[in-house]
């Protein structure tokens, strides 16, 4: 599925740029890069704020994809500083045009905050001096359109809210420039040219949270004033580049049409502003730009470019003379709506994938299979206790006694360089004790030996020297150790042995073992320092009975106290050298202890990732696949049809298969060991795993995985749960054909569009323009049924065919239903509509906006600031009003029009004369000429006061008057003695003619009335 022709989005403000952002999220969902890369599709992001420009944010992340906003696709309007164009206005020449003064512009603006303050006339300021970066962007993304496809045929679309400043306020500049960039219109044969159609959000009645700043509503009503004032050429923006006074788009639609929707579609179903109606405005896009154009979508393309209403394109004034074309209001405003009954493809895989990879996170944290629940969100019991002090697990930790007295060496750079402390004296005092035989005092020269092996010998500098620089190094031997248990630890987990909440356990269990051996080690110390105190006393006794009897003894004796002394100094200088090594297996414990706490919090942190996750997935999968099934609500906007049921138990049984989950555990955990690299540590774990990282896993390893075991378990069509032709879902609900059709008229009636609409404008008829013929002239719908292609299935190609003509059969009145069977998307079928043709006083909520607005602007306070700042130009005043005038009343008809009718009787152009009709009466009225050239009466009334209760003095004939008399004041009676005899004429007028026909009576009421008209009418003569 692919578009033929280049399309570029523009989305201004925050609710253009959500609508893009959902259109790229979805782009992203069904296209890969490499089938991006080919797509004609462009976006331009305009705003105030970078907001949605935020690196790495998590909400557009799709499938592991991030699909934000290229940083040349945004227009960022608010890095102008407005004082800096109030205070230099010649550097920015396209903007003196409506700011005016702009001192007094400055001060009537204020300060503007985010979203240009609300303020529309900021708004445009903002927009206006960074046109050139909009059209900059705008040429760049028809340069990628161009190349992509090798074609010029392009389609603008305009997304935009009315209620703030930004996107209201640049709207119409938006439009004016794209027009002029792109001044032709695509051709008849779609070749070349540009197609514009604006989107734009009617204010809600109730605003979200916030959003209300207080203008909301009336920024609505001025910028429906303004669209329609530029749809009808008679709003003439200033060209805010400077290169030309005003743009004059008289010779050319300036936009093909203006698309209107609400929160609130015409059956009164509510959608979140935020959350729901982004996904529809993108979906509707969506659909129109991948739409392929044949026999069956021409027509409804053609409604969408307001191609077919050339003859009610517009409304003529209501107020114009007879024959006189005077644009006053344009119809090239619809609204649309899209419906989506789908297999929710999507959403069932994610549901597998969030259940799937919950298995796994859990599998990670717990690692507690139970056959009839999976992986268990609680720990299994595990007897670390014993296994802590099992003497393998110490030795391979380096944490035995001998280790850490350094009997054996803790560091591997320690290897084979020394002996155990008992082999080092058991080898060494044997020899000495056979050299020192030979001296004349042996005991003492064995005693001597020993204390420079003590002192210098051991290990080659003496045990005090060996274990002073070693103590200096605890850290090392502490570190290594900790290094050992932490890779010990991260293998066992990355091997699937044992779970994150193990590692933590067996973690404390150690560092109670740690805690035990320096408790041990401390009463060691008592018990050698007792054992060595003894030793000494041994020692002495020898030495004493050797200074006894040692000269007498004889060689047996001597040989006797020799070997008796050598086995008190070695278990001696054992225990002393063992002390030293107690002391540092103390120190040593003391930063191991430490470390090992420090570990855990390391372990911890990576819990709390996998709990997040966890947390967030939990999450997703209660969103997903809650309703659905055969019970569908046609006025939802995406209606999931699918077997709620068989979903949520494939998807138990793939999740209580031990194998699978395992096989998928460990694939993701191995993922997981690969994103952290050949340094395996948790530590490491923290720096490049985070929530983020899971979910891509999630979204790529996951998806995939569960796409394929539902491929693999589910391999006949009728059992398939996704990859399947929604047509074949119907087909197997809808069996007979009562129930078919019910579902066809059902379809049909409840396509509603974005607006809800007031049947009395629909129905008004307006004075100069056709009788409203809905369906024709005005408010025609046209409704666009997409079904998948069917390939193979002939009781499903059957079952279309069914469909198709319900469908067509289900129309009624003006609505025109066009099916077609060329969908590429097999899980989908869409329901566009299309309601168009109407001029915005159509809209039922208009007079709401309008009061809002009139708040603002007849504030006797307030009025020229707000008009200044709710227009985007002027103050609204040139504007034609969006409401059909009304008809006056006889009463204000004849108080707003007597004046200028006394006034006409002095100058003549009221007369009393012959009626001409063989009667011999006379009459008043006005002499005009026949087609003979002969002057003829048309006659009013019997008596002046009459005239004005005759059924020809309407408003019609008063404007005719008023202008007469304007004309007539401004020429042949603008000298002082011509205005002169006026009055005369007027007081003549009053005595002479009114009185009498009043009975002579000045206090009548009716007098009265004539009597104040004619004070107007001097009024008249004497100030025009």
């Amino acid at each position: 599925m692919t578009t033929k022709e280049n399309h570029i989005l523009i989305g201004l403000g925050g609710t253009g740029g959500k609508v893009l952002k959902e259109f790229r999220k979805r782009l992203f969902k069904e296209y890969n890069e490499e089938e991006r890369s080919q797509l004609p599709i462009g976006f331009v992001y305009v705003d105030s704020t970078n907001e949605m420009m935020t690196p790495g944010d998590a909400t557009f992340k799709v499938l592991g994809q991030d699909a934000s906003f290229d940083t040349n696709e945004f227009v960022n309007i608010k890095g102008i500083d407005l004082n800096a164009v109030f205070s230099n206005p010649s550097g920015f020449p396209g903007l003196s045009g409506f700011i005016g003064d702009p001192e007094v512009m400055q001060k009537t603006i204020g300060t503007v905050g985010a979203a240009a303050g609300q303020k529309r006339k900021a708004g445009r300021i903002l927009f206006g001096a960074s046109v050139q970066s909009f059209i900059d962007t705008l040429n760049t993304q028809n340069r990628k359109t161009n190349k992509i496809s090798g074609k010029t045929v392009l389609n603008i679309h305009i997304i935009t809210g009315l209620a703030g400043g930004t996107g209201s306020g640049s709207i119409i500049d938006v439009i004016a420039q794209t027009r002029k960039l792109f001044p032709h219109e695509i051709d008849s044969s779609r070749t070349s040219g540009t197609d514009i159609v604006a989107y734009a959000m009617v204010p809600e009645l109730s605003p979200p949270s916030g959003c209300e700043a207080g203008r909301y509503h009336a920024n609505g009503y001025a910028a429906l004033m303004e669209l329609n004032g530029l749809l009808s050429q008679k709003y003439i923006p200033h060209d805010v580049t400077g290169r030309a006074d005003r743009l004059d788009f008289s010779t050319k639609k300036i936009a093909n049409g203006c698309m209107l929707y609400s929160n609130v579609n015409e059956h009164g179903k509510i959608l979140h502003s935020f959350d729901q109606l982004p996904t529809i405005i993108s979906d509707f896009l969506f659909n129109r730009i991948f739409l392929e154009t044949n026999k069956n979508t021409n027509a409804f393309m053609r409604s969408y470019s307001f191609e077919n209403i050339d003859d009610y394109r517009y409304e003529n004034n209501e107020k114009a003379k007879e024959g006189e074309i005077d644009i006053v209001r344009s119809k090239t405003f619809g609204s649309f709506g899209i419906k989506r009954v789908i297999i929710p493809e999507e959403e069932i895989i994610e549901y597998f994938t969030y259940n799937f990879g919950r298995q796994a996170l859990l599998q990670i944290r717990y690692n507690n299979w139970n056959d009839d629940l999976g992986f268990r969100d609680a720990p299994a019991n595990i007897d670390f206790h014993s296994f802590v002090k099992e003497a393998e697990q110490l030795e391979r930790w380096r944490i035995t006694d001998k280790h850490l007295m350094l009997d054996k060496p803790i560091l591997d750079s320690d290897a084979k360089k020394w002996n155990s402390i008992s082999d080092y004296w058991t080898s060494v005092i044997p020899i000495w004790a056979a050299e020192a035989s030979k001296a004349k005092m042996p005991l003492n020269e064995m005693e001597k030996y020993c204390a420079e092996g003590y002192n210098t010998y051991f290990r080659k500098g003496g045990v005090k020297n060996f274990y002073e620089g070693k103590t200096q190094a605890k850290e090392q031997h502490a570190s290594e150790i900790c290094n050992i248990i932490e890779h010990y630890l991260f293998d066992k987990w990355k091997d699937g042995d044992f779970s994150l909440y193990n590692l933590c356990e067996l973690t404390d269990k150690i560092t109670e073992v740690v805690s035990q051996k320096r408790t041990a080690f401390e009463s060691n110390i008592s018990t050698y320092n007792q054992k060595i105190e003894e030793l000494e006393k041994a020692k002495q006794l020898n030495q004493l009975e050797w200074s006894n009897k040692g000269l007498l003894g004889g060689l047996l004796f001597k040989n006797k106290m020799i070997q008796a002394h050598a086995t008190i100094l070695q278990l001696l200088f054992v225990r002393k050298t063992e002390i030293e090594g107690l002391q540092f297996g103390l120190s040593v414990l003391a930063v191991l202890r430490n470390m090992l706490n420090t570990m855990r919090t390391r372990i911890e942190k990576f819990v709390n990732t996998i709990n997040d996750s966890l947390k967030t997935s939990e999450e997703q999968i209660g969103i997903r696949c809650t309703e659905g099934g055969s019970n569908i609500n046609l006025q939802d906007s995406v209606i999931s049809f699918y077997d709620r049921n068989a979903v949520i138990k494939f998807t138990k049984d793939v999740s209580h298969n031990k194998n699978r989950q395992t096989n998928i555990a460990s694939e993701f955990r191995q993922e997981l060991v690969n994103l952290i690299g050949s340094e395996q540590s948790f530590a490491r774990a923290n720096a490049t795993i985070n929530t983020e990282d899971i979910s891509y896993l999630l979204d790529t390893l996951i998806r995939k995985k569960s796409i394929a075991i539902h491929d693999e378990i589910l391999t006949e069509d009728c059992d398939k749960l996704i990859n399947r032709n929604i047509l074949e879902q119907l087909n197997e609900h809808f069996s007979s054909e009562e129930d078919l059709k019910t579902f066809a008229k059902k379809v049909i009636e409840e396509s509603g569009v974005l607006i809800n609409a007031n049947p009395t404008e629909l129905n008004r008829a307006v004075k100069n323009n056709p009788i409203p013929e809905k369906g024709i002239s005005i408010f025609k719908k046209v409704i666009m049924i997409n079904l998948p292609k069917v390939e193979g299935n002939e009781q499903v190609q059957k079952f279309a065919a069914r469909l198709e003509k319900a469908l067509l059969g289900a129309v009624q009145g003006d609505v025109h239903v066009y099916v077609d069977m060329s969908g590429s998307r097999k899980n989908e079928m869409t329901i566009a509509s299309i309601t168009y043709c109407f001029p915005i006083r159509a809209l039922r909520d208009l007079p709401f906006l309008k009061e809002k607005y009139d708040y603002l602007v007849n504030n006797p306070n307030e009025a020229r600031q707000n008009r200044t700042v709710l227009h985007t130009e002027g103050t609204g005043d040139t504007l034609p009003d969006l409401f059909v005038a009304k008809d006056m009343l006889p009463s204000d008809i004849r108080a707003k029009y007597t004046a200028y009718l006394m006034v006409a009787h002095s100058i003549g152009i009221i007369k009393y004369a012959d009626k001409a009709d063989g009667s011999g009466k006379s009459a008043f009225g006005i002499v005009e000429k026949n087609r003979l050239g002969l002057e003829v009466l048309n006659p009013f009334a019997d008596t002046f006061t009459g005239i004005i209760n005759s059924a020809k003095f309407n408003e019609e004939f008063g404007e005719t008057l008023r202008e007469k008399v304007r004309l007539a004041l401004k020429n042949e009676y603008l000298h002082v003695d011509k205005r002169n005899e006026l009055v005369t004429g007027i007081q003549e007028l009053i005595v002479k003619i009114i009185l009498p026909e009043c009975g002579g009576n000045q206090g009548s009421q009716e007098f009265k009335f004539f009597s104040d008209r004619a004070e107007q009418a001097l009024d008249l003569i004497e100030k025009s």
